[in-house]
């Protein structure tokens, strides 16, 4: 079974880490699937039935998405209002019970921004504990957060393309290892 990668990102076309890892992951057709919210919705509501048949039919699962607002995009809020259903993903469903899922997130801000340790106030993972605990709720095996963090640089200036690549090659060994343990 393939890994499936749930993407939500407004402006994905001028993304530059989220569409470096899309750019990497597509390298492996034969074990990910990806699924881009905003191009398969974009002026329909979410088919439920669409994807709940893709969880089911797929393995492990990731939602990767920017931190927008300190909190996921708008439409992958949507997904897990929708889609996680009584019936079928908690209240004698249970179509997520063990399967493997984990975040990978982005952010705007550098990794001191979220490190509780060096004064900040709340952690990435603070941020992002509402959507890990509607997974282990719905009984899905929760296995981390894969982030990057400073996307977005000031005007004029850019990431540094070498740390996207590294990024992009890392989150593949990340999924390749949630999705096996």
């Amino acid at each position: 079974m393939k890994t499936l990668i749930i993407v939500d990102h407004p402006y994905f076309d001028r993304s530059v880490v989220n569409r470096r890892w899309i750019d990497e992951l597509r390298k492996y057709p034969d074990d990910i699937l990806i699924h881009n919210l905003q191009s398969s919705y974009p002026h329909a509501p979410i088919n439920v039935g669409q994807e709940h048949s893709l969880i089911e039919n797929n393995g492990a699962v990731v939602f990767q998405f920017p931190l927008f607002w300190f909190n996921s995009p708008p439409m992958l809020k949507s997904w897990f209002d929708t889609v996680l259903t009584a019936g079928w993903a908690y209240k004698g469903g249970n179509k997520l019970e063990g399967k493997h899922v984990a975040l990978a997130v982005t952010t705007g801000g550098a990794a001191e921004k979220y490190d509780v340790n060096a004064g900040a106030q709340y952690s990435l993972e603070d941020y992002v504990r509402p959507y890990i605990q509607a997974l282990k709720y719905c009984g899905a095996d929760f296995k981390g957060v894969y982030a990057f963090y400073g996307a977005n640089t000031s005007e004029g200036e850019s990431v540094d393309a070498s740390a996207i690549a590294v990024s992009a090659r890392n989150y593949v060994d990340f999924i390749n290892n949630m999705a096996m343990k």
